[in-house]
């Protein structure tokens, strides 16, 4: 193997994990044993696409079928095929010095390298150039977990290097207009850079490069959002190009500095959108995910104590794995900074995270109006979340699937968000999975942040065919934990209309005491007052924190009808105390 990749010393590395991650070590051993019998479940902590009920094959390798597509979602297929179990086998190995975990390896990758051939039609599935980028990541670093195990044999490390030069190969033709933007393109890109370095093969690593340079150069904007609208893909895209830099650094390859930048930007736009705790919001295609250790990653390669405070200040397992156990240490010596996390913008995307003093505790308000991004973009022009203590009050109801569905297309639609609605009409209608018969042209507001106060506004044009533009404008008032929540609608002075609210409610106990929401949970409680002349129902509606899991939450739908403008009103409040105690409190003295 040429090159250097990762931590210098994968055994040292493994021992630090144990230490300091013990958990981590568990759920990798739990996963890894689950491959010793056949058995495959996909719930990595950045698994892309999760899974939930394990898929058993029969006891030899050759029972596996590479090709199977469980429930009829080929994700299934295309999580199978990226061999994040080969990795877990590794490290496993590692963790234990149990040979069954290497010795299963080996006979893993001879048997897909020996039964998945690259062919015109497995490109659709089994080899998918995104697959075949992240594979490339993968074999290598379960061959650097499994080097003194004793199982790579001579033979088998030709028949390893044989398939990489396949993939190789196969990734600098795989390459089109649709790659030079989307978040494919970075990923199969990343693996060819990788296999430019591994095979010391410098077309390779330069051609790599001046791909993934023009990639990221079209696809994030100047705030530093990666122009998908899902804060998971951005993390996708960032990891691949961080971990570029990374092995371009330890092999002393030099890089675009328009690249690094990028990378850099990408960093510090994550930790604007992360809630406080450092969890993505489930915006558009994205799970419930903690992103600090990317951040952790971010402060390591830059020096950043901007990016460090995001982290929390410490490293996580694939830090350990990335940089080794030395970067605990780099990672305290960064300066820390005084008065915690302030309120951000990222006015290209158009997403806001307004943010109250108090760390990782702090109240905060998120607000979207920007561009939809594409296929994985949902219907959520002026959506807001808000949270406080950890605790989500009013969420994001996530993905759920990528199967056409109805539970899909309902995740997608402007009613399964925080915001709102005109004649019960979607402003960006959906078509399929992917696609939207229109989409509303979003109105970016002014925002201003204060030591006390925040503000943040913006409208769209979904329904100027009904002759309506409406506006959101949010003030976050810091000390009180509180925000405003001002809804406009410009109609014609005749014309009649019916106007609503729409409010999705985080796990906990909920109470509708006339136009009030109470809700209380694990450790936060928080209230929705809805003012003037309105109607409330409470409801259930769906929402999904991983993909492949759906749930049930509650939901409130304010309705208001009138001629002309309309104006409504709401005010969170996440300092509430215990709202549903004092109600029972006030009831049982009536």
């Amino acid at each position: 193997m040429a090159g250097v990749f990762w931590c210098s010393d994968a055994a040292q590395t493994a021992a630090c994990v144990l230490r300091r991650c013990s958990g981590d070590a568990k759920r990798c051993i739990s996963i890894a044993n689950d491959v010793l019998e056949n058995r495959f479940l996909f719930r990595d902590h950045w698994e892309m696409e999760r899974t939930h009920e394990p898929v058993q094959f029969g006891a030899a390798e050759s029972d596996i079928n590479w090709a199977c597509i469980p429930a009829d979602d080929p994700e299934w297929l295309y999580a199978m095929n990226r061999h994040t179990s080969f990795v877990n086998l590794g490290k496993a190995w590692l963790y234990t010095r149990d040979r069954r975990y290497a010795e299963k390896w080996a006979r893993l990758i001879e048997n897909w390298i020996d039964r998945v051939p690259l062919r015109l039609e497995s490109q659709g599935n089994t080899w998918r150039s995104l697959e075949a980028g992240l594979r490339c990541e993968y074999w290598l670093r379960a061959l650097i977990y499994v080097a003194d195990s004793g199982v790579v044999t001579d033979a088998l490390q030709k028949k390893i290097d044989a398939s990489l030069l396949e993939h190789g190969e196969y990734l600098t033709w795989k390459s089109g207009e649709f790659h030079k933007i989307s978040n494919w393109g970075v990923l199969q890109d990343h693996g060819l850079f990788l296999l430019g370095v591994y095979f010391d093969n410098a077309e390779w690593r330069n051609l790599a490069l001046r791909r993934l340079d023009e990639n990221l150069h079209r696809s994030v904007m100047a705030d530093g959002s990666q122009w998908e609208q899902s804060p998971m893909y951005h993390c996708e895209v960032l990891h691949n190009a961080a971990d570029t830099l990374l092995i371009a650094r330890l092999n002393r390859v030099e890089v675009p500095p328009r690249f690094e930048d990028s990378v850099h930007r990408m960093s510090l736009a994550l930790a604007a959108w992360t809630k406080p705790d450092g969890r993505l919001p489930c915006q558009s295609d994205s799970d419930d995910t903690d992103a600090r250790d990317i951040l952790a990653m971010g402060a390591l390669l830059f020096g950043d104590p901007a990016l460090r405070e995001a982290a929390g200040g410490e490293p996580f397992e694939e830090n350990y794995w990335d940089f080794g156990p030395e970067c605990e240490k780099t990672l305290a010596e960064l300066p820390g900074l005084s008065g915690g996390r302030p309120s951000d913008a990222l006015p290209d995307s158009g997403n806001y995270m307004l943010r109250s003093a108090g760390g990782r505790d702090a109240a905060y308000i998120r607000f979207h109006c920007g561009a939809m991004g594409g296929g994985h973009g949902h219907a959520d022009q002026l959506h807001i979340d808000a949270g406080r203590l950890g605790e989500d009050f009013l969420i994001d109801p996530g993905r759920y699937t990528y199967v056409g569905c109805p539970e899909r297309l309902a995740l997608k639609r402007p009613a399964a968000h925080n915001t709102t609605m005109v004649d019960e009409q979607d402003f960006s209608p959906c078509l399929d999975t992917w696609a939207y018969a229109s989409q509303a042209v979003p109105l970016k507001g002014a925002h201003r942040f204060t030591p006390r106060a925040d503000l943040v506004c913006g409208g769209h044009l979904g329904y100027m065919d009904r002759g309506v533009a409406v506006f959101r404008r949010v003030v976050f008032l810091k000390e009180m934990c509180a925000a405003v929540v001002f809804d406009e609608f410009f109609a014609e002075p005749e014309a009649e209309h019916l106007y609503e609210q729409h409010f999705h409610f985080g796990e906990g106990e909920v109470r509708l005491n006339g136009a009030d929401v109470l809700w209380r949970g694990k450790t936060l409680c928080a209230a929705l007052h809805c003012l003037g002349d309105v109607t409330c129902e409470l409801g259930r509606a769906p929402f999904s924190r991983d993909y492949n899991r759906l749930e049930e939450g509650d939901a409130l739908c304010v309705r208001s009808r009138a001629r002309g403008s309309a104006f409504l009103t709401a005010v969170i409040d996440l300092c509430a105390g215990d709202p549903l105690r004092a109600a029972s409190s006030r009831d049982a003295h009536r």
